[in-house]
């Protein structure tokens, strides 16, 4: 960590610098405070790069990858300045070293660590290549930092991950990166299988001390990478295999990062706080930096900010303020290293000093980056998001992107791009309500039919008896269609309900009766309405603190929820009560409170009259009737999401990682199964289970995993390679129906099938 030098930037958007952290190839990186004094990294770029329009079109992209990407192993994007006169990306701090000072600190690490390393660095590549279906390119021992809850990669692409960068003739932008696979060797553009070719140079450092293509010349580098055979003589010998098929030559013979992270890792990675993942050496090193980072004058940090590790040998390790070179070697330290010295090579020849330790980088993992192959050449800012040339040679095609279980039955992309509400299975027809309301194949995916005059149609409900007819709710009017063409049967516009009647909000459907609530004016009111026969059955004012925004149907009955009237005797929060409403008349029938069940906390109720909750962050079951507690498991906050109840078994995800399957009848806990996340907030998990019963698939922002409902055992993972979107937020994935041998997803603008058993 430095002092800022005059010519340094001392505000950039709303964040005061405070010092510099590190240099990269092609930026500066900032330890910077916003306005509540919270620690952020703010990477800001080279002044000669920013001038350059090719430069800001990389840096802007690389900045949306790093919206979309974060998440598990990614830290969250605060805020990008791409337009400004010093692009700048900011991100929270995080305590943590770099794998190239933890490997020059205490040497190779030991095989468990480099297993959740890895495993990390594979899934975060393969979301990285469902998101954009292009290589990440931005893997190295620089950008990877290594925390007391596990690794964080923070680089996005070729300008993150480069060693060097260089303005040229006409605006060129020159881009060194600092390592090779053999398809750029042979001058081919790199795919998504470089990534993996990449990660394996990485594991192989990290477990060995050094790169498996080090020993030789430097200036024979590449001909090692394109020919030679890796030695991994350091590394463990249970790593050794799958580490070999990483960098398989060809790049089809690569695992796809899926693969890598199972074989690693079985069970998943899952967040690690406090649980010393890392030698004691690195967790002493990684609590210094952040307590010396909360002695910088000015605002204190937040705690797990960056900084430097202890001295090394002698040698002060702390950042200094480098030249603009390439990176330099780091060697081994002999002190505190597991497994035996690595041969002699780039690694291992040069002393440490200050400055190595800084710019050590991909260089040190792979060789330098030698002859053209090595070097990128971008144009001007044309915006086209074309790939850069490489040595003149016409660039190949991407490769595919690596493949991981489940292959999709099929992919469907809304029409418009944009899906208006959950879509309607009925019969073997998926309805699809978006710009235009489309009729799906539910068996192959193919597009039947497609309605624009049905525009804007949505929360769609089954019509009553009738499998031919849907129903749904369009900006003007109620609209019956059929399921098999589109064609419209019937169409009853609000205003002949009641004058004035805004766009009405289903809460509830048995049969073929719905309930809604619509605005009059200034009056809302909870309409029931038979489909069937299209007539009002009764209107009910709402009272207060009623939306109906909770309400299920139960034996005819509507259960809902409001706040109760007042908080109990010596409660400090109001409690939810629920009620029952008439199906005949509309009005109440009863009202009751259970246990400590708040308005906010999530709730299910069975057909069987079982209230299921997370009261306190715990999971609770309440019988309907006489509100006693049947069983309740775990206390907390925020412990619990959602509940499912599928034959006889309730499923409930956590806020983090774990599914847990508990007995409906009395709460034991059958198993916890693992979403093999590592999300840096909660997250919304949601289930829902196939009709077999067999299968359970849990959804949050990030995937869907799939879990045996007998035992628990993660069966597979599905990320989406569908449309690249802009949008930093796709929200997240939800469930259409689970069939018997299908489940149908969405994900952003596109429905997916996905076998299940």
């Amino acid at each position: 960590m430095e002092a800022l030098t005059a010519e340094e930037p001392r505000e950039l958007g709303p964040y005061r610098m405070r010092a510099r952290l590190r240099e990269t190839g092609t930026a500066r990186v900032y330890l910077a405070h916003g306005a509540d004094g919270r620690g952020v990294c703010v990477t800001a770029a080279r002044p000669d790069l920013a001038a350059l329009p090719a430069f800001r079109t990389r840096f802007r992209a690389e900045a949306q990858a790093a919206e979309r990407l974060a998440g598990p192993w990614v830290p969250p994007v605060l805020a990008t300045g791409p337009e400004e006169w010093l692009p700048w990306l900011a991100t929270p701090f995080t305590a943590a070293l770099t794998l190239a000072e933890a490997v020059a600190l205490a040497g190779p690490l030991p095989e468990e660590a480099v297993r959740t390393l890895g495993a990390a660095l594979a899934a975060t590549l393969e979301r990285a290549h469902a998101v954009t279906g292009e290589a990440f390119q931005g893997l190295g021992p620089d950008v990877v930092l290594l925390t007391a809850e596990g690794p964080l990669v923070t680089a996005f692409g070729v300008l993150g991950g480069a060693s060097a960068a260089s303005a040229g003739e006409g605006g060129r932008l020159g881009v060194t990166v600092g390592y090779l696979t053999p398809e750029q060797v042979a001058g081919e553009r790199p795919g998504p299988a470089a990534d993996v070719f990449m990660l394996g140079m990485l594991l192989a450092y990290a477990a060995g001390g050094a790169g498996p293509f080090d020993s030789g010349p430097a200036d024979a580098a590449a001909h090692r990478i394109a020919h030679s055979v890796p030695d991994l003589t350091p590394v463990p010998a249970a790593l050794r295999p799958l580490l070999g098929r990483c960098l398989a030559k060809a790049p089809g013979s690569r695992p796809a990062p899926a693969e890598v992270a199972a074989e690693l890792v079985p069970g998943g990675v899952a967040p690690l706080p406090g649980t010393g993942w890392l030698p004691p050496r690195l967790t002493a090193a990684i609590a210094e930096r952040a307590a010396q980072a909360q002695e910088l004058p000015g605002p204190a940090v937040a705690d797990r900010v960056p900084e430097p590790a202890p001295a090394l040998n002698g040698h002060p390790t702390t950042p200094p303020q480098p030249a603009w070179s390439a990176p330099q070697p780091l060697p081994v330290p002999p002190q505190e290293a597991p497994r035996a010295a690595p041969p002699a090579g780039a690694l291992s020849r040069l002393a440490a000093d200050r400055r190595s330790l800084l710019t050590a980088g991909l260089a040190a993992v792979a060789g330098l980056a030698v002859g053209a192959a090595g070097v990128l050449a971008f144009d001007g800012d044309d915006g086209d998001g074309k790939a850069p040339a490489v040595d003149s040679k016409p660039a190949a095609r991407p490769q595919p992107v690596p493949g991981a279980p489940p292959a999709t039955r099929w992919g469907y992309a809304v029409p418009g791009g944009k899906l208006l509400g959950t879509p309607l299975v009925q019969g073997a027809v998926l309805v699809v309500p978006g710009a235009t309301l489309t009729g799906v194949d539910l068996r192959t995916g193919r597009q039947l039919w497609t309605r624009p005059e049905l525009a804007g149609l949505a929360q769609l409900q089954p019509a009553g008896p009738d499998p031919a007819v849907a129903f749904g709710v369009g900006p003007t009017d109620f609209t019956w269609f059929a399921v098999a063409d589109g064609a419209i049967r019937q169409k009853v516009a609000y205003a002949q309900l009641a004058p004035g009647m805004g766009t009405p909000e289903v809460r509830a459907h048995d049969g073929t009766t719905v309930w809604f609530t619509a605005t009059v004016g200034k009056d809302t009111a909870l309409y029931a309405y038979d489909i069937a026969t299209r007539t009002t059955l009764w209107r009910r004012p709402l009272g207060r603190g009623e939306t109906f925004e909770w309400a299920t149907a139960v034996g005819g009955r509507l259960i809902a929820r409001r706040p109760a009237a007042a908080p109990p005797k010596g409660a400090k929060q109001v409690l939810a009560e629920f009620f029952a409403v008439d199906p005949k008349t509309g009005k109440d029938l009863w009202a009751r409170s259970y246990g400590t069940v708040l308005p906010t906390d999530a709730a299910v109720l069975s057909p069987d009259g079982t209230l299921l909750t997370t009261a306190g962050g715990g999971l609770q079951a309440f019988d309907l009737e006489t509100t006693k507690l049947r069983w309740q498991r775990g206390k907390g906050a925020g412990t619990y999401g959602t509940p499912l109840l599928s034959k006889g078994f309730v499923y409930a995800p956590d806020t983090t990682t774990k599914v847990a399957a508990v007995a409906a009848p009395d709460g034991r806990e059958m198993w916890v199964g693992s979403t093999d996340l590592a999300p840096t907030a909660p997250v919304e998990t949601r289930t829902v289970a196939s009709a077999s019963g067999r299968t359970v698939l849990a959804l949050d922002p990030f995937q869907v995993t799939a879990l045996d409902a007998a035992s628990g055992e993660r069966l597979w993972k599905f990320q989406d390679a569908g449309t690249t979107e802009q949008s930093a937020d796709r929200g997240t994935y939800r469930a259409v129906a689970a069939g018997a041998d299908a489940a149908v997803v969405w994900h952003g603008a596109t429905l997916y099938a996905l076998p299940v058993r």
